[in-house]
């Protein structure tokens, strides 16, 4: 490459340092944050607000149990189920509160219906979901009568983890900066999972939730009212969103994109205006989801340094050093044990950094046993590989050049041949600088971490649709709307490609990323399928539930990097939507016990197919990262 190409690259590459390393905190920032934690009266006021509201949770769980156990004929059904909505709506109104206070207490109380592996204690460490998604399977799915033993089991455990939810808020302090983060990301988790369907997903309560999730905000905002005109618009926002939803009564018909756009993101502009206008200082930690962004929209609103290591270094000299040396050592074939095979010989940048092969082959010839993936927006993962076997970059890094069938090299005999390099040696100076002047200006360790954050560089979230979402409707057009619509609505991808980075990767905390067992077959069939044989994350865990299971990707780019899935089964987007839509795994013939996504047809015609591909084709964004340097 020449000389010119190669400083276009770092061009690019700095400006996007300087969008994710969140270096040099200033002092005004650094005494607002220490002010953060002090409580304040008003915070105090809320947290009583919640206590109240916990315990009117705890009153409507007692008629919940009540009617349960008075399960014995169809009209009781009937009490229980209304006894069940009245329950979760209390919940959701508290719900701002409690996950920001007690959110272990609150996973259990309205976590997925799925078995919970503590990996960490073992392959038998495998817990039974509890909560208001189990209840809501038993009471709505199947037959309540028949699982009246269980429903009055799940109830009464629910009724304790209130209990213990309450015990903890009594003693709950707060302070103002809290209470603004805390209803901050209730707004995300309302978009993100509320009005996707994640925690409704057998009774289709998610707008009539998320309605009650805002009155929590509502709630929480009313002590801070002031006559400037910031609290009057975060108010009409309220207002207005809250009439939005309770004008829809189906969620597959919703325009979640106009809602977002118009209300959720308007929320959270008026939210952040009012906590300007009161001068009150956001929580002093770090986290992916930035705590000064409004929306998870916002143009910079994400920081993968966040989900690092360490932190990334407080010269941005360095950082940029260290992002252009990763850049380098990427496409360096002297990684490898014969001096062939560069990181971009599989990661192509052309294609979005994969290769357009189902798998690639082993240095032997052989054939890899999964598909490659990309590294666009790979550091906004918790987790890296299909199976997840390693948390961070830096170990990933790792993993692949010391991989018998990928690079076969050893990091330790790589420094000693880049030793020999005298413009590789300063180029680590310059990207380690701040570090012990004594030591070996370049080590394993300053590689990993180089390459580790050319990757985190590689953060680009400035598609069509992010354009759109961010209040710029010429960016798309009505199919590609559409198409977000079924995304979100009927098609159910959301509640696993979490929005927006559109991963598996939690929000709105982004500390954990999800597997799933979707029972992919060995070759794209519409019946009689054979599981393929890879057993996934379950080789690392050996927990039964985790069988066949793998990392949720990125729909990023993903028009770039056919084919799909682990092994490369499905050659288009279209023959993934088709297994999907035929329920997974199980609608074309392979038939697990621990298949995680719904079996059900999703029931999408060729209208929201169509409609669905082209808004994934509207994901692309890979400004600055197709270029190759030799």
């Amino acid at each position: 490459m020449s000389s010119f190409r190669f400083t276009a690259l770092l061009i690019v590459t700095v400006a996007t340092v300087a969008a994710v390393s969140g270096c040099g905190p200033s002092s005004t920032t650094t005494k607002a944050a220490d002010s953060a934690s002090a409580s304040s009266p008003r915070a105090m006021q809320v947290v009583q607000g919640w206590r109240a509201q916990l315990d009117t949770l705890d009153l409507q769980v007692r008629r919940l149990d009540r009617s349960v156990r008075a399960l014995d004929t169809a009209p009781e059904v009937e009490a229980a189920r209304t006894a069940f909505i009245a329950a979760r709506a209390s919940f959701k109104r508290v719900e701002v509160g409690l996950e920001y206070y007690a959110p272990s207490t609150t996973k259990a109380m309205n976590g997925p219906a799925l078995p919970e592996v503590e990996e960490e204690e073992g392959p038998e460490a495998v817990f039974p979901p509890t909560g208001f998604q189990v209840i809501e399977e038993l009471l709505f799915g199947g037959d309540p009568l028949a699982e009246r033993e269980t429903l009055r089991h799940e109830v009464e455990t629910l009724g304790q983890l209130v209990s213990k939810a309450r015990t903890k808020m009594q003693v709950q302090e707060a302070s103002d900066a809290h209470v603004f983060d805390a209803s901050k990301l209730e707004l995300a988790r309302i978009v993100a999972l509320g009005i996707t369907g994640f925690d409704s997903p057998v009774a289709g309560f998610s707008l009539a939730e998320a309605d009650a999730a805002l009155e929590g905000i509502q709630r929480a905002m009313a002590p801070y009212r002031t006559e400037h005109d910031s609290w009057q618009r975060l108010q009409g926002a309220l207002a207005s969103a809250r009439a939005t939803l309770q004008r829809t009564a189906d969620r597959h018909g919703f325009d979640h994109f106009a809602f977002i756009v118009n209300e959720a993101n308007t929320i959270g502009v008026e939210l952040q205006e009012l906590r300007v206008h009161l001068r009150v200082a956001v929580p002093a930690e770090r986290r992916a989801f930035r705590l000064t962004a409004a929306t998870l929209f916002d143009t910079n609103a994400f920081d993968p340094w966040a989900l690092a290591p360490m932190a990334a270094p407080r010269s941005r000299t360095a950082l940029e050093a260290q992002v252009a040396l990763g850049a380098r050592l990427f496409h360096d074939g002297r990684l490898s044990a014969d001096g062939r095979r560069a990181c971009s010989s599989c990661h192509l940048p052309e294609k979005a950094f994969t290769d357009g092969l189902p798998v690639n082959r082993a240095r032997t010839g052989a054939r890899l046993s999964r598909n490659t993936p990309s590294v666009i927006n790979s550091g906004l993962q918790v987790g890296q590989f299909a199976d997840l076997r390693t948390t961070y970059l830096e170990d990933q890094v790792t993993d692949v050049v010391e991989n018998v069938d990928e690079m076969h090299g050893s990091l330790d005999a790589v420094v000693r041949v880049l030793a020999r390099d005298s413009s590789m040696v300063a180029a680590a100076r310059v990207a380690f600088v701040d570090e012990d002047p004594g030591a070996p200006a370049l080590t394993a360790s300053h590689l990993r971490r180089a390459l580790a954050a050319y990757q985190r560089s590689l953060t680009r979230l400035n598609s069509p649709v992010d354009r759109a979402l961010r209040g710029d409707p010429s960016a798309i057009n009505d199919e590609v709307r559409r198409g977000f619509n079924v995304f979100v609505g009927k098609g159910k991808c959301a509640t696993c490609h979490f929005l927006p980075l559109t991963n598996g990767t939690v929000p709105p905390m982004y500390q954990k990323s999800e597997v799933e067992v979707l029972g992919v077959p060995t070759r794209a069939v519409i019946r009689n399928g054979t599981v393929d044989p890879d057993e996934g994350r379950y080789r690392l865990s050996r927990a039964t539930p985790q069988r066949y299971a793998f990392r949720t990707p990125a729909l990023r780019n993903v028009a770039l990097t056919a084919p799909y899935m682990h092994n490369g089964a499905y050659p288009t987007l279209e023959s993934v939507v088709d297994f999907y839509n035929r329920g997974g795994g199980h609608g074309v013939g392979v038939r697990l016990d621990n298949q995680t996504l719904p079996p059900d047809s999703l029931g999408l015609s060729s209208a929201d197919t169509r409609a669905l591909v082209t808004f994934m084709r509207a994901l692309t964004d890979t400004t600055g990262t197709q270029q190759r340097i030799q």
